[in-house]
C-alpha cells in the first residue's frame, strides 16, 4: 500500500510542472507588449510554472540602465537595444519577437502634418521629417525610403527625442512629417495628419524579448525559454481569437490612447514571425551593418551570440 502511494505521488510529481522559475522583466508602454500582460494576467506563465514579474519603464535609456545594473532578468524592446546592451557588458539573447512588419497590419508609419499640401512621398522631397537618431524609428525610415527606392538625404532627419513635442510640432505644422509607431498614427490621424507611407512591405523584426545570459547559460535555461515561448503563443491565440475583447484591456493599461480608441485596429500576431519566431541572421546582420554606420556599435556581432535557439 505504501509503495502504490509513493509511486502515486511520484507520477503526480512528474505531471505537475517544474517549481515557478522568477523572471523580472523589463516593459515598454507599445502595443505589441500587451501578449505580455495577457499571459501574465491570464495566468499563463503561472501555468507553465513561471513565476513573471512585469517592470513597467517609460525610456528605453531607463530599461537599458537597469538591465546593465542586473537589476533584471530580460526586457521588452528591439534588436538595436539588444545589440548595443550586449556590446556594452549585459550579455543577452533574443527569445521571442513581439511585433514584425507584415502586410495583415501596420506598425508605423510616415505622417504629413495636417497643414501640410504632400499628397505622396515625392512631395516631400527636401522636408524636415521629426524623428530620434538612432533608434529604430531612425532604422526604419531608412529602410522605408529604400523601399521607395529614394536616397537616404531624400528626407532632412530632425532628431526630436521627446514623442510629445514630436507630436506638437507635426500638429501645429512646425515640422512637415513625421515616422511613428502605431497606435500614435491612429491618434494623429484622427486630428488631421495622413499616412503617406507605413511598414507593411518591409519584412522586418520590429520589437523583441531577450533574456540575460545569467537565466539563459543554466541548465533550466533551455526549458524556461520554451515555457515563456508557449505562454507567449497561447496569449497571442487568445488575442487573435477576440481581438476585440482586449481593447478595454489596451486601454487600461494606457497602451491605447482615448484618441485612437475609434480608429486605431487591434494588434494581431501573425503566429509565423510572433511571438515566438526569432530574427533570422540576415535581420541581426542588417542591423548590425546600420548601427556600425551609424557608429553606435563597433564590433561584428555572431547571431548565435545574440538568438537564443
Amino acid at each position: 500500500m505504501i509503495k502504490r502511494l509513493f509511486l502515486l505521488l511520484a507520477l503526480l510529481l512528474i505531471a505537475l510542472p517544474a517549481s515557478a522559475a522568477g523572471l523580472r522583466l523589463g516593459v515598454l508602454p507599445a502595443a505589441d507588449s500587451l501578449v505580455l500582460n495577457v499571459a501574465h494576467d491570464e495566468g499563463l506563465f503561472e501555468a507553465e510554472g513561471l513565476d513573471v514579474d512585469l517592470i513597467p519603464f517609460q525610456s528605453a535609456l531607463e530599461l537599458g540602465a537597469a538591465m546593465r545594473a542586473g537589476e533584471l532578468d530580460g526586457h521588452f524592446g528591439d534588436i538595436i537595444n539588444v545589440l548595443m546592451q550586449n556590446e556594452s557588458g549585459s550579455p543577452q539573447a533574443i527569445v521571442a519577437t513581439t511585433s514584425h512588419s507584415s502586410p495583415q497590419g501596420r506598425c508605423f508609419g510616415l505622417l504629413v502634418s495636417p497643414r501640410s499640401n504632400a499628397r505622396t512621398l515625392a512631395d516631400l522631397k527636401g522636408s524636415d521629417v521629426a524623428m530620434s537618431s538612432a533608434t529604430i524609428i531612425d532604422f526604419l525610415l531608412g529602410r522605408l525610403l529604400e523601399q521607395e527606392g529614394v536616397p537616404p538625404d531624400f528626407l532632412n532627419r530632425q532628431d526630436i527625442r521627446q514623442i510629445p513635442v514630436r507630436l506638437q510640432m507635426l500638429l501645429s505644422g512646425q515640422i512637415e512629417c513625421a515616422l511613428l509607431p502605431e497606435p500614435l498614427v491612429s491618434v494623429m490621424e484622427a486630428r488631421g495628419a495622413r499616412t503617406i507611407l507605413d511598414d507593411r512591405k518591409l519584412d522586418t523584426p520590429l520589437a523583441v524579448i531577450a533574456f540575460r545570459r545569467t537565466v539563459l547559460d543554466t541548465p533550466d535555461g533551455p526549458e524556461t525559454v520554451a515555457r515563456f515561448r508557449r505562454a507567449l503563443v497561447r496569449a497571442a491565440e487568445c488575442i487573435n481569437a477576440d481581438p476585440a475583447a482586449y481593447r478595454e484591456i489596451m486601454k487600461k493599461l494606457r497602451l491605447l490612447p482615448k484618441d485612437a480608441d475609434g480608429t486605431y485596429e487591434m494588434v494581431r500576431f501573425d503566429m509565423k514571425n510572433t511571438p515566438a519566431g526569432l530574427p533570422s541572421s540576415d535581420d541581426i546582420k542588417a542591423f548590425a551593418e546600420w548601427m556600425k554606420a551609424q557608429g553606435i556599435l563597433k564590433g561584428n556581432p555572431a547571431y548565435e551570440d545574440v538568438v537564443f535557439p
